[in-house]
């Protein structure tokens, strides 16, 4: 018996699939197309609270880049998504959720936004979150935030896309991340250059840090 019950939901309605992931890429490219601003994207745990350290720093980059003229966007949820999009309101700034209509843990209120789309494919929604992002800054999280981190460092590596500064912030929560990258995969040659493949990454102590890095590269 085929338990599959989920997946069988796409590969036995291929029409309905198709066409559904048209819509939300057509929707989702519309909405980025009218935004004029720098975009950066914010990622990390939903599970973060307010008076959390990252959460707190999160909400702070984020005022700071609005204050500057910046959209932020972020996949619409609580936590480090919130700080972010809380942020970018305070500053007045273009505050664009993408959310994630299936992740039931992960539905807000409409009250930190002034752009939201709800998306069903989560495949769909990585590359909305990305493909006109000028940055992409990655705060604690778990297997959702690391998924997306290495897809697009994976994109940018194979030259499939452009590159944008990747930033992480927080040393002390990436920096065995980093260890174990540079001693395993790179140490058997599974990465090209530590130049090349590494410093695809950056990682920061905290948003002053990663301010730096984008006030230099985003002229």
């Amino acid at each position: 018996m085929n338990m599959r019950t989920k997946n069988a939901l796409y590969f036995e309605n291929i029409d309905w699939t198709v066409n559904k992931v048209g819509e939300e890429v057509r929707t989702g490219l519309e909405l980025l197309n009218s935004i004029d601003s720098k975009i950066i994207t914010f990622f990390g745990s939903h599970k973060m609270k307010p008076g959390n350290t990252y959460y707190e720093d999160a909400k702070t980059f984020a005022r700071k880049l609005g204050e500057k003229g910046d959209a932020i966007m972020t996949g619409g949820g609580p936590g480090l998504m919130e700080a972010a999009n809380a942020g970018a309101k305070e500053a007045g700034a273009e505050s664009i959720g993408i959310q994630a209509s299936l992740l039931t843990e992960e539905q807000v209120a409409d009250e930190n936004f002034t752009q939201k789309l709800p998306i069903h494919f989560l495949f769909v929604r990585r590359f909305l979150l990305a493909i006109k992002s000028d940055a992409l800054v990655f705060y604690p999280g778990g297997y959702g935030t690391l998924n997306e981190l290495f897809e697009y460092a994976t994109l940018i590596q194979t030259e499939m896309v452009d590159e944008v500064p990747i930033i992480c912030v927080n040393k002390d929560y990436y920096q065995g991340l980093f260890d174990w990258l540079k001693n395993n995969p790179l140490k058997e040659g599974y990465l090209k250059h530590y130049m090349t493949d590494l410093k695809l990454i950056r990682y920061v102590e905290d948003h002053m840090e990663a301010l730096e890095i984008l006030d230099k590269e985003l002229k």
